[in-house]
C-alpha cells in the first residue's frame, strides 16, 4: 500500500510503556521463543513471525504440553537460551493453563486488559536469568488467533524491533490516513477497535483507501490473511464511507 512516516512506539500511546523495560540484546542476532499449547500452533507462529518481522532474528518454536512440570521446563529452557519469549494462549486459568501460574513463580508480570478488540488480554514481565542482569522479556499473548496477530503488531513486535537495534522512530508500522470506502462497523463500547483492511493508494486522488477486508470476528481468520493493513478505529459509531481514518500499513 505504499510506505508512510512512523510514530514513536504505539504501545505508549495505549498508556502501557512497554518499551522502558525492553533493551537491546545481546551482540548477536536476537532469539526469540514462542510457547504455544500445541506443536502445530507453535511452528505456525513461527512462521507468521518469520515472515511478518526482522529476518535477522532466530524464531524457535517450542510446545510446551500440559502440566505444571512442562510448561516450567518450556519457559526456563526459553529463559537459558533465548533473549524474548512469546507465548500464545494459555492464561485463561482453565484445567490444563498453566502459563499464568508458572510465569507469576518465576518471573515479575503484569497482567493486562487493554481497551482494545480484539487482543484486550495482555501480559508482560520479565524473568531473571543468572548471566543477565535485565532479564528475559515476556510478551503474553491471547490464544485467540486474531487477537494474537493484531496484540503482537501493537505491543510484542515494536518490543523485538528494539531488541534488535532499531531506532525509537523505526518500531512501528508506517501509518498513513485513508478514505473509508465503505462502513467500517463498530458500536460505541470504550475501545479503540482495529479493523482488518485492504488498503491502496489512489493515484488518480491522492489518497489512500480503505475497505474492510472481510468478516471481523476475532475468529476469522481469511479477513487478517486478506488484509494488508490495521484500520484503527476511535471509540464511537461507525466509520462511514468518506470519513477518513488512521490505517496501520502490514506490509509496504
Amino acid at each position: 500500500c505504499g510506505r508512510a512516516p512512523t510514530g514513536s512506539g504505539k504501545t505508549l500511546a495505549f498508556g502501557i510503556p512497554l518499551m522502558q523495560n525492553v533493551r537491546r540484546a545481546r551482540p548477536h542476532h536476537p532469539r526469540a521463543l514462542v510457547l504455544a499449547p500445541t506443536r502445530e500452533l507453535a511452528a505456525q507462529i513461527c512462521d507468521e513471525l518469520r515472515q511478518l518481522d526482522d529476518p535477522k532474528q532466530t524464531i524457535e518454536a517450542f510446545y510446551g504440553g500440559v502440566g505444571f512440570g512442562n510448561q516450567l521446563r518450556a519457559l526456563r529452557n526459553g529463559v537459558d537460551s533465548c533473549d524474548a519469549i512469546v507465548t500464545s494462549g494459555g492464561v485463561s486459568m482453565g484445567d490444563f493453563d498453566y502459563v499464568k501460574v508458572v510465569l507469576d513463580r518465576i518471573g515479575d508480570m503484569r497482567w493486562m486488559q487493554v481497551a482494545i478488540k480484539p487482543a484486550k488480554p495482555l501480559a508482560f514481565g520479565t524473568v531473571m536469568h543468572p548471566s543477565n542482569a535485565w532479564g528475559v522479556p515476556v510478551f503474553g499473548l491471547p490464544g485467540n488467533p486474531v487477537s494474537s496477530m493484531v496484540s503482537f503488531e501493537l505491543f510484542c513486535r515494536p518490543g523485538l524491533r528494539k531488541m534488535s537495534g532499531h531506532a525509537a522512530d523505526d518500531l512501528d508500522r508506517p501509518t498513513v490516513v485513508a478514505v473509508a470506502e465503505e462502513p467500517l462497523k463498530r458500536r460505541p463500547d470504550g475501545k479503540t477497535h482495529f479493523a482488518r483492511v485492504e488498503c491502496r493508494y489512489d493515484a488518480a486522488t491522492a489518497t489512500y483507501r480503505a475497505r474492510s477486508a472481510g468478516a471481523q470476528g476475532s475468529h476469522h481468520m481469511t479477513a487478517m490473511a486478506a488484509a494488508d493493513a490495521l484500520a484503527e478505529l476511535p471509540d464511537g459509531p461507525t466509520v462511514e464511507p468518506g470519513d477518513r481514518v488512521r490505517v496501520r500499513l502490514l506490509r509496504p
